[in-house]
């Protein structure tokens, strides 16, 4: 009885953990293109990116660091607040790590998931390890700071701001997302 226990609480337990995921691959996909790359959201599933963001409109908050978390928190609360005017648009958060390996990446991933318990931020969540410098590199990014952007569904990286959500920051997505939307709507009227 003691080993049937044992094992179905081993059972359980190893339930709640995901996999290491993989060190990406990254392929430029040219000027303001989101780089073609390999991660892993907390629910332990593998996501190729740019093609996993949802959305017509993806707003994507990339980390570098683990002390680049309040910066992006920051950047949550502006976001569902578009998303809840408009499920289209879709938002992730990115953190990007170097590479590790097979064990230290199970426990980051792991770490993190065990930390966010909501599941809509686990699914959002997607985490890449890959060669940060040739991402700074594609990207003209510093790993010393957040960057937001949008992406659409093609990878084009359409806005970008960097550091936390300040007014004028929140302000200028707004505008973009109203004058993104304002000419689908009128390229839509020229249409029919």
């Amino acid at each position: 009885m003691k080993n049937l226990l044992t094992i179905m609480s081993l059972i359980a337990l190893t339930s709640c953990f995901i996999g290491s995921g993989e060190n990406s691959k990254i392929l430029n996909l040219g000027e303001k293109k989101f780089p073609k790359l390999t991660g892993i959201d907390l629910n332990g599933n593998k996501k190729l990116l740019p093609e996993s963001f949802e959305g017509k409109l993806n707003i994507i908050a990339i980390g570098f660091e683990r002390e680049h978390q309040e910066a992006i928190n920051t950047w949550i609360e502006v976001a569902d607040a578009i998303i809840e005017k408009n499920p289209e648009i879709k938002f992730y958060e990115v953190p990007l790590i170097y590479e590790l390996s097979t064990f230290s990446r199970a426990w980051v991933n792991n770490g993190m998931r065990f930390g966010i318990q909501n599941e809509i931020a686990r699914k959002r969540t997607i985490t890449v390890y890959t060669n940060r410098n040739e991402f700074f590199n594609i990207m003209q990014m510093k790993g010393d700071r957040i960057y937001v952007a949008i992406i659409n569904n093609e990878g084009d990286v359409l806005w970008l701001a960097e550091g936390v959500a300040t007014k004028e920051k929140t302000e200028s997505l707004q505008k973009f997302i109203k004058d993104f939307e304002a000419k689908k709507l009128n390229l839509g009227k020229t249409k029919k």
